[in-house]
């Protein structure tokens, strides 16, 4: 066989088992498998907890100091006819809560309270007492 007929089949043969080591099964061999429920090498960014729920019966009874370490400071205060009444604004929600003393030199209490939506329409208490910013302890 002469030398320019050999290499006219050698390199079609070269390039085939070149492109044939490159196309692969894109199976990892069995020593560097990963098992399927191996944790990701990276750990993820995690943000703090999320804070425990508050039943929107639990406000009934809390004093300032509760909603304020609940809550956080008030967008709005004012002290009427012996009520002091709180607004906290949450996401989409707005949050009114009446505070009276239950009796002489007694801590003013939550005796009611309302939640309304952005445009003033009642809404649900118990979303708006979550979706109301609260402090981390």
């Amino acid at each position: 066989m002469s030398a320019p007929r050999r290499r006219r089949l050698l390199v079609p043969l070269i390039f085939g088992l070149a492109l044939a080591g490159c196309a692969g099964d894109g199976m990892a061999p069995p020593e560097t498998a990963t098992p399927a429920a191996a944790p990701a090498s990276t750990p993820e960014a995690a943000g703090p907890p999320p804070l425990p729920r508050i039943a929107a019966q639990a406000v009934l009874g809390y004093s300032r100091p509760d909603l304020v370490a609940a809550f956080g400071a008030p967008a709005f205060s004012r002290i009427d006819k012996g009520a002091e009444i709180l607004r906290f604004r949450g996401q989409g929600c707005v949050l009114d809560v009446f505070l009276y003393k239950d009796a002489q030199d007694a801590a003013a209490r939550v005796a009611h309270f309302e939640a309304r939506d952005e445009a003033g329409k009642t809404t649900d208490r118990q979303s708006c007492v979550n979706a109301t910013p609260r402090l981390r302890g």
